[in-house]
């Protein structure tokens, strides 16, 4: 007489076998994730020079060149590029170039707000003033500012 058995989940769902293609999928998955990614970096993805008269932001996402003219007399106070961000501050603006939107965008500083902190870094720029903070976002391509605390007013 032959017995016959009932399928186990075992014959029917062979789990070593599944297992071991999905951990060859993932170490293989793994093999081709750029390093930078992988350590948690933003890829720099934008360029900034300043020439006379003119400030230039390429954005490597979009391969095109942007330029912004500067005015007659006013100075570069500060610059910088990481990520997908570029910002120079001047005498009388905050300008900011996002390279996933290759846009520009600018806001009105005036010379009498003291400048405490400038940063780029990733996806973003930021300025404090002694009367602002002022932040620009790569992702929407703006600046946005808010008016500090201050005592006695």
């Amino acid at each position: 007489m032959i017995r016959h058995h009932p399928p186990t989940v075992r014959d029917v769902f062979p789990a070593r076998g599944v297992a071991r293609s999905v951990l060859l999928l993932v170490i293989l998955g793994g093999a081709f994730i750029h390093p930078t990614i992988a350590a948690g970096e933003t890829l720099k993805n934008v360029a900034l020079y300043v020439i006379p008269r003119e400030i230039l932001f390429f954005s490597a996402q979009t391969g095109v060149w942007t330029s912004v003219r500067l005015d007659a007399g006013e100075r570069i106070l500060q610059r910088g590029a990481d990520g997908n961000v570029a910002a120079v501050l001047t005498s009388q603006r905050a300008i900011g170039f996002s390279a996933v939107l290759n846009a520009t965008h600018e806001i009105r500083v005036t010379e009498n707000e003291t400048l405490e902190n400038f940063k780029v870094e990733g996806n973003l720029a930021t300025l404090l003033t002694q009367r602002r903070a002022i932040g620009f976002s790569a992702t929407t391509g703006k600046w946005t500012d808010v008016e500090r605390f201050q005592p006695g007013r």
